[in-house]
């Protein structure tokens, strides 16, 4: 998920009671949160790099068991060396809280279709859970209508959440087509929450803790059911195809922007890949594309392309590849593609490019 996702769970655990449970629990929490992500700094190295390394070594089994009691020391000498005096945390509560925070993170990103390494540095091996789209508007509502509830209650706070409120309308608007009954909707929870805060409700410590206890509750709950949507979709998807005759060898029920009522799809069948949409109301209907993509090829040119060290990520991260070749002179053009993400060469995010002199290979 998103740092604003990872953040807004943190702090609305903190906002629950845990806070006061000892000095620092709020940093524990909100820190936590987002820790794993120390592997973002990969980005700096460039896109196959960060490829490589996100959602890997910082994310996995050990380093979950190891970074809450790396976290916890930080907190335990900030507070003796550099803290305000009488800030005396409780060692303990401070690692239990590391520990909720920091398996919040992999929890949420294991999610979405972008994929999870739960077992490295032991096993590479990537997990999917298809059930969140990385950024997701709802769980940003729910967790951060309690969180603007009770940290507005300054001028200059409340300008920042309506600056933050604008951004998402703007992204609402600007990146995401369509779905106007959706964005309605979010337009109401908006009043809802104006009118909530203007009776200064959940402005009361006590009122806000129950206020965040029911939040997190109706996230949980609106993942699970996604989760099972996920599992529904599935089943349906392989009694269709069944029926027509295509035998499925891997799939993807990824999720989308905004709705929880439709999923886009990966089939993986002998013939290659299918893509395609299923919308689950008024009732399920699953449209494929008849375009059928091929799987990675064998060819030599292919082999060679995939072999190359500026890739590496790419192809260690792709669920779906495949690649087409183009001829230009003396050179090629290998366009390598993933086809959870992208179904055109040269798209951006879920593709990648090798050049390749001609004569490395004797056919394409």
């Amino acid at each position: 998920m998103d740092p604003i996702a990872h953040t807004f769970v943190g702090a609305a655990l903190a906002q629950t009671g845990l806070r006061e449970r000892t000095a620092y629990a709020t940093a524990a929490l909100v820190i936590g949160a987002n820790l794993p992500d120390i592997d973002g700094v990969a980005m700096f190295l460039g896109s196959d790099q960060a490829l490589w390394w996100r959602r890997g070594w910082t994310h996995g089994l050990p380093a979950l068991f190891l970074l809450p009691l790396l976290l916890t020391g930080a907190l335990l000498l900030w507070a003796r060396y550099i803290g305000p005096d009488g800030a005396r945390p409780r060692a303990g509560m401070l690692v239990a809280l590391s520990y909720l925070a920091v398996w919040s993170h992999p929890s949420l990103d294991w999610m979405n279709n972008y994929g999870m390494r739960w077992l490295m540095p032991i096993d590479g091996t990537w997990f999917y859970g298809d059930t969140l789209f990385i950024v997701d508007l709802w769980i940003w509502t729910a967790l951060g209508g309690v969180l603007f509830l009770f940290h507005s209650r300054r001028l200059t706070s409340l300008i920042g959440w309506a600056g933050f409120t604008g951004f998402v309308a703007f992204l609402l608007v600007s990146a995401v087509p369509g779905l106007p009954y959706a964005k309605l909707f979010w337009a109401v929870l908006l009043l809802a929450l104006s009118w909530l805060r203007f009776n200064k409700r959940g402005h009361e410590p006590d009122e806000a803790r129950r206020w965040a206890k029911a939040s997190l509750a109706v996230v949980v709950v609106y993942i699970a059911m996604m989760h099972l949507s996920v599992h529904y979709v599935r089943e349906r998807i392989r009694e269709e195809m069944q029926a027509q005759g295509v035998g499925i060898e891997r799939m993807m029920v990824g999720p989308l922007p905004v709705t929880p009522f439709a999923r886009d799809i990966v089939v993986q069948s002998s013939d290659g890949y299918r893509h395609g949409r299923v919308t689950l109301l008024p009732s399920f209907r699953l449209e494929l594309d008849a375009v059928i993509l091929p799987r990675l090829e064998n060819s030599e040119i292919v082999k060679r392309a995939t072999a190359s060290p500026d890739v590496f990520g790419f192809i260690n991260w792709a669920r779906f590849p495949f690649a087409e070749v183009e001829r230009h002179g003396d050179t090629y053009t290998v366009y390598l593609q993933d086809a959870r993400y992208t179904r055109r060469r040269g798209a951006g995010f879920g593709s990648a490019r090798v050049e390749l002199p001609a004569d490395a290979s004797d056919h394409d």
